[in-house]
């Protein structure tokens, strides 16, 4: 009988030894996924958006610490899509600190209404593959 408790005790300390590697890992994961959070940001700035002369003049930085493989606009009025395209953006992508601006005429079968709200929604593609999203309400002018 003391064959078989002997046996007992040394499997109740290998799940207690297995538990507490299992937890000390998870806690391990954790932890640094919370210190990378603070360690590195997204963002996008609108730093200037403007709609005026039938023209969509939009300039944005990366205010984080991550690179833009490419960055979009989309401008809609009234719910609908009436310009969009892409930033052309220097060699390597959008880097942290990096400005980029873009002007485009809008469509003659869809021109800028003067006192139109128009809102400007910006995305960013990170160079793995993840979006961040911002934008902004313009009034045309």
């Amino acid at each position: 009988m003391s064959k078989q408790r002997g046996i007992a005790d040394i499997l109740a300390v290998l799940i207690v030894i297995g538990i507490t590697i299992v937890a000390g890992v998870a806690l391990y994961s954790m932890v640094m996924g919370k210190v990378s959070m603070f360690g590195n940001s997204a963002g996008l700035e609108i730093q200037n958006s403007e709609i005026t002369n039938n023209m969509a003049i939009i300039t944005v930085k990366n205010t984080g610490t991550y690179t833009f493989s490419s960055v979009s606009y989309t401008v809609y009025s009234g719910g609908s899509s009436v310009l969009s395209g892409g930033f052309s953006l220097p060699s390597g992508g959008l880097a942290p600190g990096q400005s980029v601006s873009t002007v485009q005429q809008f469509s003659s079968s869809n021109p800028e209404v003067v006192g139109n709200s128009y809102t400007i929604v910006i995305t960013g593609t990170y160079t793995n593959g993840q979006t961040y999203t911002t934008s902004v309400t313009v009034v045309g002018s």
